[in-house]
């Protein structure tokens, strides 16, 4: 099928995040022209190249309780209607023209919910990240029997505004299985399962083990560097269980470093009682780690900075709950390191333990995991080759998208471009 570049008018809540670098292929690679509709924004230093150059930044507002710092539980249906109309609002304003297909997430936040009353007939694709469910995944298990009934009511209120949007005639999308089995029955024959992928450019041709700077400080060549990164240190990600485990690392070994990439503030309300809070800081004024200066945490890396840290890594740790996995893992997977991953089921259907990664669920087998990969490289070496082969062939931008780029070709086909 020839692919014709299409206009593309994307809605990220908080940009660039997942459909950012999605819109930055189309429009480097296909030709596309792009408005995205975003309401908060990363600094520009994690912006992609293509803003400016194709990609159109818009800014949209919202009201009524979205403004508020905190929202009530029950408050949240409210929330995302206020998204969804304030990027209508900005739509009706703008009007941008022609319009091919449009792309959104339904982040919780329904931003695209009204945009066919602005855009009618045309192709609205959702990217889904995630279906509470009110006593499993994520810290469900750990969170319920400590806190009231209300974050029970919470994480069954939390769908609300997906299955609006479900319920609005768009396609879904979702990068896993496991993210569309969350869903309930009667929709997930209506899912495409598509990784969106990660950019793997500044990993081609890169030597192994290249001189790394973090925070002033030269990692040497000696050195055995231990990476975590998650968008914030949080215990949703495990940042928890990498302490611990680069504690027992940091006793044994006098040449490990340990470095843990990410925002101290928890960022995500599904631990509430640690939400917009230091987590980190707590965490090791209560659990100091062994010699602190080998744990080392820069906060968020601008995409240049993160990647030259994971070349560099010796061990990957991903200690994520069970919850949709993240670009940071298979970042790590296309820089070709040896990763040491919690065994999760949304783990398990990207990973093989012995194949292209090393899974454990038990503290004690993750030290010994880790102390093996350490003291022998050369024999665990076949793990990073496998995990960058598996990222080539199909989680990286290059092997991924042009999959999502047919499907939106062929749905256009079928629908009615706005002129």
């Amino acid at each position: 099928m020839s692919q014709t570049p299409l206009n593309l008018l994307c809605i990220e809540p908080r940009f660039p995040g997942r459909l950012g670098p999605v819109a930055d292929w189309l429009v480097r690679k296909r030709g596309y022209r792009c408005w995205c509709f975003f309401h908060s924004a990363e600094p520009q230093e994690f912006w992609p190249h293509s803003v400016g150059r194709g990609l159109e930044l818009i800014h949209f507002n919202v009201g009524g309780a979205a403004r508020e710092a905190s929202v009530a539980w029950t408050r949240c249906l409210e929330r995302g209607l206020c998204y969804a109309y304030g990027c209508w609002e900005v739509l009706e304003t703008r009007r941008p023209r022609p319009i091919d297909l449009v792309l959104g997430r339904s982040a919780g936040l329904g931003s695209t919910l009204f945009v066919p009353a602005h855009a009618a007939g045309l192709p609205i694709v959702n990217y889904f990240d995630y279906f509470h469910h009110p006593r499993r995944h994520d810290l469900a298990e750990e969170l319920v029997p400590e806190l009231p009934a209300s974050y029970v009511h919470w994480r069954q209120a939390a769908n609300g505004m997906d299955l609006l949007d479900l319920e609005n005639g768009i396609h879904p999308w979702t990068a896993s299985r496991w993210q569309r089995d969350l869903y309930p029955p009667e929709y997930r024959d209506d899912f495409t399962v598509l990784p969106d992928g990660v950019d793997d450019r500044a990993f081609t041709d890169r030597p192994q083990r290249p001189p790394l700077t973090v925070m002033g400080r030269t990692i040497g060549p000696d050195v055995q560097l231990v990476t975590f990164v998650a968008s914030a240190l949080d215990r949703l990600r495990g940042f928890d269980r990498f302490r611990d485990l680069a504690d027992r690392l940091l006793r044994a070994r006098s040449d490990v470093v340990c470095v843990a990439v990410g925002n101290p503030l928890v960022q995500r309300s599904l631990d509430v009682p640690w939400f917009n809070r230091d987590y980190r800081a707590a965490l090791l004024q209560q659990s100091p780690v062994h010699d602190p200066e080998r744990f080392w945490c820069p906060g968020p890396l601008p995409p240049p900075a993160l990647a030259a840290l994971l070349a560099r890594s010796d061990l990957h740790v991903y200690a994520s709950r069970a919850y949709p996995v993240s670009r940071s893992l298979l970042l790590a997977l296309a820089a070709g390191r040896v990763v040491l991953a919690w065994d999760t089921e949304p783990v398990r259907e990207v990973l093989t333990h012995g194949t292209n990664a090393l899974l454990t669920a038990d503290p004690d087998q993750a030290a010994t995991l880790a102390a093996a990969a350490l003291a022998d490289p050369a024999a665990h070496r076949p793990l990073g080759d496998a995990a960058r082969q598996l990222a080539l062939t199909t989680h990286t931008h290059d092997a991924a998208l042009p999959r999502l780029a047919a499907w939106f070709q062929q749905l256009v086909e079928r629908g009615v471009p706005m002129s």
